[in-house]
């Protein structure tokens, strides 16, 4: 009886307190003029801040079961969580292979948060939930300090389908028009136009990669002038130049990045290459000989070793 009497107190002492934060609450929005709403999100503004989750032992392991068990077929999540908990060798791990299991999962996680988007779409979605973020975080800073900001983020490439948005703290977007007499949309639409013209979109790697490629040949073979022929690499490049390209990606099509269309074989290239695993050597004098001479029987039985340009329609003209 006597709990229940305390039980009683308890509650009704915080909801005296509710009571009276409430109160509190409206006083300070009635005198900044602002609504109840955003005192309440600057009072839980902290939840922005907070240290992320430790990685559990038990994902890192479904992790590395599905890199295991998912290469030629797809199983659930569920199915991957009976695994590690029916698999013997889980049960007797040493701290060491449990931190490596984490450690492997943390890293997983940290590159596939800054990796590219699969599609259009996805990136689309991760535009506006991030910009959703961002201006309530600028809201709540305008309140706690008074500053002014203005925010526009628009597509880099005309086939991106991200919508470009902007986004002024307080009245800010007065400033545009009292200053330069134009609405702040208008310079959004001129802002879009500019990015879009620059071709420089961070999403694509493939860009990146064919330069990397053409870099790094020019860097073994020591000829500024070089460019690299996926049609008539065998020719072009390793019979010209006495260069070859080692350890290709298995499964990724030998052609320019430019012209993969899956972002899982591009990420495998892109990783091949920043790990070295993929990389140009010269070829020794001997090793170009045999190599020439490799393509001469294949074209003494009448196979086709260079690709033929197409011509043009005013050729000979």
């Amino acid at each position: 009886r006597d709990q229940k009497i305390e039980e009683k107190r308890l509650h009704d002492a915080v909801a005296e307190y509710l009571d009276a934060q409430k109160t509190q609450i409206e006083a300070l929005a009635l005198a900044h003029h602002v609504t109840p709403k955003q005192i309440n999100n600057i009072i839980s503004n902290h939840m922005h801040y907070r240290t992320s989750c430790k990685s559990q032992l038990i994902h890192a392991l479904i992790h590395a079961k599905a890199k295991e068990m998912n290469a030629g077929s797809r199983y659930s999540m569920a199915e991957l969580h009976e695994m590690v908990i029916t698999d013997p060798e889980t049960k007797h791990l040493m701290m060491e292979q449990k931190e490596a299991y984490i450690a492997a999962l943390e890293k997983h996680c940290e590159r596939k948060g800054v990796s590219v988007q699969a599609n259009n779409q996805a990136a689309a979605r991760d535009v506006v939930a991030t910009m959703d973020r961002i201006v309530k975080e600028l809201d709540d800073l305008q309140v706690q300090i008074g500053v002014y900001g203005t925010l526009f983020v628009v597509r880099g490439h005309i086939n991106d389908t991200i919508q470009s948005m902007m986004h002024s703290m307080d009245n800010s977007k007065d400033f545009w028009e009292d200053v330069y007499e134009h609405p702040m949309a208008d310079f959004l639409r001129q802002y879009e136009q500019w990015a879009c013209t620059q071709d420089q979109s961070h999403n694509d790697i493939a860009c990146t990669r064919c330069f990397n490629l053409t870099s790094s040949t020019v860097s073994v073979t020591s000829k500024k002038d070089i460019m690299m022929n996926y049609s008539n690499y065998e020719t072009a490049i390793v019979e010209t130049y006495g260069v070859h390209l080692v350890e290709w990606p298995q499964g990724v099509n030998f052609t320019s990045p430019s012209n993969i269309s899956t972002v899982g074989d591009i990420r495998r290239l892109q990783d091949a290459l920043k790990a070295w695993m993929c990389y140009w050597t010269t070829l020794s004098p001997a090793e170009v000989k045999a190599h020439t001479a490799e393509l001469d029987a294949h074209r003494s039985a009448g196979e086709v070793v260079h690709k033929l340009q197409k011509k043009c329609s005013d050729a000979g003209v």
